[in-house]
């Protein structure tokens, strides 16, 4: 509600504030793993902060800064907007907390907001060529980053262990065959609720977070699978429409990096999950638990409703 009622132009003008204080937190975030390694330590990353009973996680919040900020970039700079040298500056506002959240590791978000800044950028009339050349060299440097052991081991193994689950099914291949063998098992109605043998065992790590697609794969099998993969592509659907029907560019911006977001969140989800992408820590929207992800897309999709409750230009 707050993010709905507050006009997305006001919220824009509070753009350079908001990124700077997602960049401390960020940067807060790396410093207490580097004086306390095991504060908030998981699997080896350090993703939170504890303010008092609040348990945040700031990369969440980097999401909904880097829409607005860069929403903000393009349209005071629309008559640049196809050429490259907007389209290498624009890139700040996603590489920023990008590079700072990579070093948690974390290699999953630095990938959406990539993702959020094309996306942005292809709606706001930068040229595809431009793009393109970007996901080239973004390409290039992964595999740089990868022969120079920049990328930490225990992400290589995710890719891997994608590539070949087979070879480790009892470590790095765990996750994606646990996963694979409770949604196969779910057949086409599934086992029932609360019925799942993997889901209710524990068979399938992190199955409240990542994996939540497997319990509902096992537990209503694929047609209850279908039904939230409809129920995703209305709110895009919807998220499209209010994005076309904005009173301006800004408006536009924001929406399309929030379909952004949803899109990248939904198919890297569920295609980990079946197999068809490397393991990553990706939520699924609204479904998997998790507070700082629940409240980030609670924000975003109050943003969108801004935009559309303001499509009409008021006429003095």
């Amino acid at each position: 509600m707050v993010a709905a009622l507050l006009d997305y132009e006001k919220i824009a003008s509070l753009a350079i504030p908001i990124m700077g204080v997602v960049v401390l937190l960020l940067v807060a975030v790396l410093v207490i793993k580097f004086v306390f390694p095991d504060y908030g330590n998981v699997r080896g990353t350090v993703r939170w902060l504890e303010l008092g009973p609040i348990r945040i996680q700031p990369s969440e919040l980097a999401k909904i800064a880097v829409i607005i900020g860069l929403s903000v970039f393009l349209v005071n700079r629309d008559d640049e907007v196809d050429t490259l040298s907007l389209v290498s500056r624009s890139l700040l506002w996603a590489a920023i907390p990008a590079i700072l959240i990579f070093r948690q590791p974390d290699m999953g978000t630095p990938v959406v907001l990539v993702f959020i800044w094309l996306v942005t950028l292809f709606a706001a009339g930068a040229r595809i060529q431009h793009l393109a050349a970007y996901v080239l060299v973004g390409a290039l440097l992964f595999g740089a980053a990868w022969s120079l052991n920049i990328i930490d081991d225990s992400q290589k193994l995710r890719v891997t262990s994608f590539l070949h689950p087979e070879d480790d099914i009892s470590g790095a291949g765990y996750h994606l065959r646990q996963s694979m063998i409770a949604i196969g098992s779910g057949g086409l109605w599934g086992q029932g609720l609360f019925k799942g043998k993997q889901t209710q065992l524990n068979f399938v790590p992190d199955q409240e977070t990542d994996f939540i697609f497997t319990a509902i794969g096992e537990e209503k099998g694929f047609f209850g699978g279908m039904i939230l993969i409809a129920l995703f592509g209305a709110l895009l659907w919807r998220t499209l429409l209010v994005c076309l029907r904005a009173k301006d560019k800004l408006g536009q911006l924001m929406v399309a990096g929030v379909a952004a977001l949803l899109f990248v969140h939904v198919v890297i989800n569920i295609g980990m999950s079946i197999g068809l992408m490397p393991v990553k820590g990706m939520p699924l929207p609204f479904v998997s638990y998790g507070g700082s992800s629940l409240v980030a897309n609670m924000l975003c999709i109050g943003l969108v409703e801004n935009v559309h409750m303001r499509r009409h230009k008021i006429a003095f």
